[in-house]
């Protein structure tokens, strides 16, 4: 079932929205555009096939086989239906960061080993699939904000790494600057343009202008060419052409990338819905579950195929955003082109002799968009020490993997190696374990009473705002509650509906109370139940009725609060304000 846009706002950058149709022309060109900047990845596969000793003929089999599996996953991930995808635009990529785990397979068992240990993956982010929608207190708008905010972190490292690389291990050179200067300023350029269709191919005319400067400074490797020759126009993907078989060598490694996985498809998922909706609050775990069941069924028929892993990207999701087309139909566009050129090799190595200088700035480019929109969501919620804690704890283990994986890496034990995956990965598993350890311990349901003749609208204020930073509440929330509340206060005092104790205090006994969806403060008291009326009182009734002015008091009461039930047992009383958070 695809997502429904009628509970959804349109973003004020958007062209094509979640389900607009772009006319065919655009749709082509747009597909177009992000098969330039998922291509960069495609280099993983021949990667792979020399770690592996792969002849020429299996690596190609290995790159046509993993582009047929991501163009089907991209389809599945935008179709969402029977359960399975989004129904968002969330394309899939290569990644290498599994390579560690399936080559320790395949060094014991031999090649075929890895290709059974990729169908374990697949399988096992199905299995997360259904965990994580089972524990929405875990991974909470906090931890998507931060694996968001790491996705674009880590975009913008890679596509610096890229750019100050060189060739060779040479450093960068002046013609460096010159193709990086013009590739990251016409895309800047034509992003802020006020012409529509200049931002909708903002990062394809940096690319173009980036890659016609490249010709220009003969900064093109004349090897590419060579290789661009020498592969053939035309071929037909064969499954099962390595080979194909399981080890319970691998079983371990496989099921812990799949963890790691899956974590990175929640944050790219959760980046898409975010994308998507001007007023987005949290991340829909149902939609997540889809979406992973997707990327675990192309993992697997890609392992039958004998391709490489992938993976959602979240550098391809803010594309779309950055450039303004999140339309999902698109995917059908890119997944139709991306099965097309898996019988047509060639042109992905056309691709692949773009200099990295251009395919950095490109990088940096869609890091901006996802660091940002990360960052907002993380600074939309209250945070209390604990969050504070786990966010920052996430974001230094993350950002600090890469220059210090090396290190890392050779002071770990042998066995925890192929489960250090990346750095958004390592961050976020960071954080939900922390997350998990501070909910053992946190009270969640606090209660404080309050003498309503002694207590001030700060005293109230206070205890609802560090209520609302240990239960991650939206900080507009949070002070709604406490406008709503202190009215409530009113209208019990004034209108004399408090009993006092035997102390002659009126007490008002506070409690929060939040889940996924709301954020509810209960007021507990001895006396009258407040009447709530869902009509304002006629100017009859409040000039002439003695409870009139107490029945608009709580007609009021219930516009403050998105929802307001009254329950009365006797004298005990119980008025329960909900906001939706």
């Amino acid at each position: 079932m695809t997502p429904s846009t009628d509970t959804m706002r349109k973003p004020e950058s958007t062209t094509y929205w979640l389900e607009d149709k772009p006319p065919v022309q655009i749709s082509l060109l747009l597909a177009l555009q992000q098969m330039s900047y998922l291509s960069v990845y495609l280099v993983v596969s021949p990667v792979l096939a020399r770690a592996l000793n792969l002849d020429e003929s299996q690596s190609l089999q290995l790159i046509s086989a993993t582009l047929l599996a991501s163009g089907v996953g991209v389809i599945l991930q935008a179709v969402g239906r029977l359960g399975i995808g989004s129904g968002y635009f969330c394309p899939l990529q290569t990644t290498s960061a599994t390579f560690g785990a399936v080559i320790l397979g395949s060094q014991m068992d031999g090649r075929e080993a890895i290709f059974g240990a990729m169908g374990v993956l697949g399988l096992s982010q199905i299995g997360f699939a259904y965990l994580f929608s089972k524990m929405r207190g875990i991974f909470n708008i906090q931890i998507a904000g931060l694996a968001i905010m790491l996705m674009g972190l880590m975009l913008g490292q890679a596509g610096l790494r890229t750019i100050l690389a060189g060739v060779d291990g040479l450093p960068p050179t002046a013609n460096d600057a010159i193709i990086c200067g013009v590739t990251l300023g016409g895309m800047v350029v034509a992003n802020i343009s006020r012409f529509k269709y200049l931002r909708l191919f903002s990062a394809f005319i940096g690319l173009g202008l980036g890659t016609l400067t490249s010709f220009w400074l003969d900064a093109i490797d004349p090897k590419d060419v060579v290789l661009m020759r020498n592969t053939p126009l035309v071929f037909l993907p064969q499954p099962m052409y390595i080979g194909w078989s399981f080890s319970l060598d691998s079983l371990a490694p496989a099921l812990t990338c799949g963890l790691f996985m899956s974590l990175h498809g929640f944050g790219a998922l959760a980046l898409a819905q975010r994308f998507n909706d001007a007023d987005w609050k949290s991340p829909n775990m149902k939609v997540i579950r889809h979406g992973l069941i997707a990327e675990g069924l192309s993992n697997i028929l890609s392992s039958i195929l004998n391709g490489a892993t992938i993976t959602s990207s979240g550098g391809a999701v803010s594309l779309g955003a950055a450039t303004g087309c999140t339309s999902r139909y698109v995917a059908y566009w890119l997944g139709g082109l991306m099965i097309l050129l898996a019988f047509a090799p060639r042109f992905i190595i056309f691709v692949h002799m773009l200099p990295d200088v251009v395919m950095g700035c490109g990088m940096i480019f869609l890091s901006c968009f996802t660091t940002m929109a990360g960052l907002q969501i993380i600074s939309s919620r209250l945070l209390d020490n604990r969050k504070i804690l786990t966010i920052s704890s996430g974001i230094l283990f993350g950002i600090s993997f890469d220059p210090l994986k090396d290190i890392v890496l050779g002071v770990v034990p042998e066995a925890v190696k192929p489960m250090l995956f990346s750095g958004v990965s390592v961050g976020v598993t960071c954080a939900v374990l922390l997350s998990t350890l501070f909910r053992i311990f946190e009270n969640r349901h606090e209660k404080r009473s309050f003498d309503a003749h002694h207590s001030s609208l700060n005293e109230i204020s206070s205890f609802l705002e560090q209520q609302g930073k240990g239960l991650g509440a939206q900080a507009d929330v949070v002070r709604r509650s406490e406008y709503a509340t202190w009215q409530a206060f009113e209208i019990l005092l004034e209108n004399e509906l408090l009993h006092p104790d035997k102390g002659k205090r009126s007490l008002i006994h506070l409690e929060t109370i939040m889940d996924e969806y709301h954020f509810s403060v209960i007021l507990n008291y001895q006396g009258i139940a407040a009447p709530l009326a869902i009509q304002p009182p006629s100017h009859e009734e409040l000039l002439e009725s003695e409870f009139g002015v107490l029945q608009m008091a709580g007609y009021l009461l219930r516009r403050l609060a998105d929802e307001v039930h009254m329950k009365a047992e006797g004298t005990q009383c119980t008025l329960s304000l909900v906001f939706n958070d």
